[in-house]
């Protein structure tokens, strides 16, 4: 995102395999005004909740779409998601598009090493979803979630199976048994983690579940007003 909108203000960036760099003395800043494009991260629970609906479409207007920001669009179009990328332009050095999603019947798929750097952020709305698809979604060299604001690939394995689910975690490896006819029922432990309550959050919507968050305030964090917006969707 930095490297972009820099050479948007006109400097001259230089990239070599993973050194950047600037010429010194090239750029003096001048004040300007830009749009910030929807946050890819926070899109996806949109989307999640979209393909696990019954019915109706869900457009999510102006997100970012780059491509470092996206594998999480390209692993779920590997399970069978509907979901449509439209108007696609730039803004400000970033590619933006609408995303339009619907109800989806999902299977199971390998998320790659090589893929997890551009979804990291977004492996636990993936396993949720991997849960609902049909057949069994592997996620390989995700050691990193153990990092995070909470040890995530523990907490997505252990949930998923006070869930009823089947799953299996090691080091660095989260595989999910999905079952699409399993009503999700029972109490999720957050650890006041925000992408851990908004995922299974959005997992409780889904009908004939029945899901107790152990809190819902730690999506303040990233998404101020996240249930709120999602209760709003529902009733659409």
């Amino acid at each position: 995102h930095t490297e972009r909108l820099l050479r948007y203000l006109g400097v001259r960036v230089r990239v070599a395999r993973t050194t950047v760099s600037i010429p010194a003395m090239s750029f003096r800043p001048d004040g300007f005004e830009t749009t910030i494009p929807g946050d890819p991260s926070s899109a996806a629970f949109f989307i999640a909740l979209a393909l696990l609906a019954d019915e109706g479409e869900l457009v999510l207007r102006n997100v970012g779409i780059n491509p470092t920001r996206t594998g999480f669009l390209r692993v779920l179009a590997r399970m069978g998601a509907k979901i449509r990328v439209e108007g696609t332009h730039d803004e400000s050095g970033e590619p933006v598009a609408d995303l339009v999603a619907s109800p989806s019947r999902l299977h199971g798929t390998v998320v790659r090493r090589t893929e997890v750097p551009s979804l990291i952020d977004e492996i636990p709305i993936l396993a949720v979803l991997a849960a609902r698809a049909t057949g069994v979604t592997r996620f390989q060299s995700v050691g990193e979630l153990r990092v995070k604001e909470s040890d995530r690939l523990a907490l997505i394995a252990r949930n998923l199976t006070r869930l009823g689910y089947e799953v299996a975690a090691s080091d660095s490896t989260l595989v999910v048994q999905g079952d699409p006819d399993r009503a999700p029922v029972g109490r999720i432990a957050t650890a006041d983690d925000h992408r851990l309550a908004m995922a299974f959050g959005v997992l409780g919507m889904t009908d004939g579940a029945r899901i107790t968050l152990s809190e819902r305030t730690s999506p303040g964090v990233s998404f101020p007003g996240f249930f709120s917006l999602v209760r709003r969707v529902v009733r659409r």
